[in-house]
């Protein structure tokens, strides 16, 4: 998780993740923002001369000397100079701020594909995808934009200062007065406007989960003709930001156009105050002339100030969002270690193995479950819902980390193989198949050969399904598969696995939609595959018959396990199963 913000400046206290996105991937590209620096410093320096040669053609032309003409060709010059040194600056700041922002998106991307499935449960969608588009977006801001002004920014200042105090300290220090009073105003803002845009951000969060989670489910809303109870969801998503915005407004609409009403009283004071200088003697009406095109000049990066902040309090908020993620902990036991698994069909043991879900840690979902399968066996796991099937699935996938010692793979514990050569050896077929809106082909093969995906959905029986498609494996399926039926999203999934030649086979009650001729295929094609050691969860039972071994969960607990044969011979709930689930059959082929 992010640490507390540091102790320090307030400066420091208010920026601390901004200024690690400065240390962490805008420092490396230093390069890039020196060459926009000087370029910056070089128009700024361009720009003070601009009002030192004017005072000198004003005084020449009202002595009535020679040279005004000259001045003029160079403040003309110098405006040609400052348009390609400008340009040289923005492409020097944007560049290295877009290479920012891709890096900080790169680094984003990887992480969320290295944390387990579990982190997934307690982060809506909608909320990492603001996080990874809008949040990077101004991060970006801040490495390009941000940065490029606040160079802008100081060098004006000092330097357009500096020859004003160099002209008439006394009519600087009448200009920085309502300056100073407008800053403190600015300052009192500065902190409650960070507050609120942490509040606006994570509201927006929640209204692109809204909006994600709507889209993802808008056949269950019109079939259910639920519109308006979406709209008006999504109405008070949208209202909660919208307040906060108007909140952030009304801070800025109070404190910023101070900058502004401090530019008009420094006018105001200068033209008093300069207009006796010039009558005394003290400067003479050139150098009042430049004195106030001085002003002008430093009159923009004084409003860019209230331009900027809003910039930098937006940054640091989303920055704050981005590294919590980022700082968010790989639960990766096996890093140090890194045992490669088993290249062949490994021996699983499971002993007294106790899982509960982070939370509802008081509430085991497997507890001290037992057992042994030999290698190359073909084991059947059967359950009513909620009994920890699918979760014991997921621990043998390592799609959580179960205890220390409760799953062992040839001897070795689990979470001592290698995390991503243990991924390789497992085919996990889910309960729930996600298909991508892409090709049935690339669904399958993630960029196989075709040929390995056409035998791979030749042993998924999906031949028949591909020929009465109108472009066979090339076919979209849609978002999640919408186009293809429940029983073809299933054998899709099973295809995917099926091509990966693991060691370990996982199916979790992917026969379900199939028919019991499909069923029946599909289940020799697993039993064929000897290489493997094979779990099976079904809720029919007629899939389990061939099993070497039926696992048999109730609440959490393995209540009984042997072969089918001998299962339904002992009262418990498989044999009860069996009964109820035979009746219905034998009356369908009597029919």
């Amino acid at each position: 998780m992010s640490s507390a913000p540091p102790a320090g400046p307030p400066w420091r206290r208010l920026y601390p993740h901004s200024q690690r996105f400065v240390r962490e991937h805008v420092a490396p590209l230093w390069r890039w923002y020196l060459a926009g620096t000087i370029a910056v410093l070089l128009t700024n320096l361009l720009g003070v001369l601009v009002p030192i040669f004017m005072a000198s053609a004003l005084d020449k032309m009202r002595a009535g000397q020679t040279g005004a003409a000259r001045d003029a060709l160079w403040i003309a010059g110098i405006g040609v100079a400052v348009i390609g040194v400008r340009t040289l600056s923005r492409v020097w700041f944007f560049t290295p701020g877009r290479l920012a922002e891709s890096e900080l998106r790169e680094r984003f991307f990887a992480h969320l594909l290295e944390l387990q499935p579990d982190f997934y449960a307690g982060h809506p969608t909608g909320d990492l995808l603001s996080r990874v588009t809008s949040d990077v977006t101004f991060a970006r801001a801040l490495a390009g934009f941000a940065l490029l002004q606040a160079a802008n920014v100081v060098g004006s200042l000092v330097m357009g200062v500096g020859q004003m105090i160099r002209l008439s300290p006394m009519l600087t220090l009448a200009v920085a007065v309502p300056c100073v009073l407008a800053y403190s105003g600015v300052a009192w803002a500065t902190p409650r406007l960070m507050a609120q845009q942490r509040i606006a951000q994570k509201q927006l969060g929640a209204l692109a989960d809204e909006l994600l989670g709507t889209f993802q489910g808008v056949a269950t809303v019109q079939a259910f003709c639920a519109e308006e109870t979406f709209v008006r969801r999504l109405d008070a998503r949208a209202a909660d930001l919208r307040a906060s915005n108007l909140q952030m407004t009304k801070l800025r609409v109070v404190a910023f156009p101070l900058l502004t009403v401090a530019g008009g009283v420094a006018t105001w004071g200068l033209l008093a105050l300069g207009g006796e200088a010039v009558q005394s003697g003290a400067l003479t009406a050139g150098e009042l002339a430049a004195f106030i095109a001085l002003v002008a000049f430093i009159v923009m990066p004084l409003r860019m100030i209230g331009w900027l902040l809003p910039v930098f309090q937006r940054s640091e908020a989303s920055l704050e969002r981005i590294f919590l993620i980022l700082d968010e902990p790989v639960e990766r036991p096996d890093r140090g270690i890194g045992r490669p698994p088993p290249s062949h069909a490994p021996q699983i043991e499971v002993r007294g193995l106790r899982f509960a879900y982070p939370d509802a840690p008081a509430h085991p979902v497997l507890d001290g479950v037992s057992f042994t399968v030999a290698a190359g066996t073909t084991v059947g796991v059967y359950g009513s819902v909620g009994s920890g099937k699918s979760t014991l699935l997921r621990l043998l996938a390592r799609l959580g980390n179960p205890p220390p010692g409760a799953v062992l793979v040839d001897g070795v514990d689990v979470r001592e193989l290698d995390l991503d050569a243990w991924r390789r050896q497992v085919c996990l077929v889910a309960q729930t198949p996600f298909l991508f809106s892409e090709s049935i082909e690339e669904n399958i093969g993630f960029g196989a050969p075709r040929a390995a995906v056409e035998a791979a959905a030749r042993d998924a029986a999906l031949a028949v399904d591909l020929a009465a498609l109108p472009a066979g494996l090339g076919t979209v399926v849609g978002e999640r598969g919408i186009v293809l039926s429940g029983g073809q999203r299933q054998r899709v999934a099973l295809a995917r696995g099926l091509l990966r030649r693991g060691s370990v086979v996982l199916l979790d009650d992917v026969l379900s939609a199939v028919d019991h001729q499909t069923e029946a295929e599909l289940l020799a094609t697993l039993r064929a595959r000897t290489d493997a050691t094979r779990f099976i969860v079904s809720h029919r039972l007629s899939a389990l018959t061939q099993a070497d071994v039926v696992l048999v969960l109730d609440a959490g607990r393995l209540v009984d396990q042997g072969r089918h044969d001998a299962l339904i011979l002992r009262p418990g709930p498989y044999r009860d199963a069996w009964l109820a689930q035979a009746e219905p059959a034998a009356a369908e082929a009597t029919a």
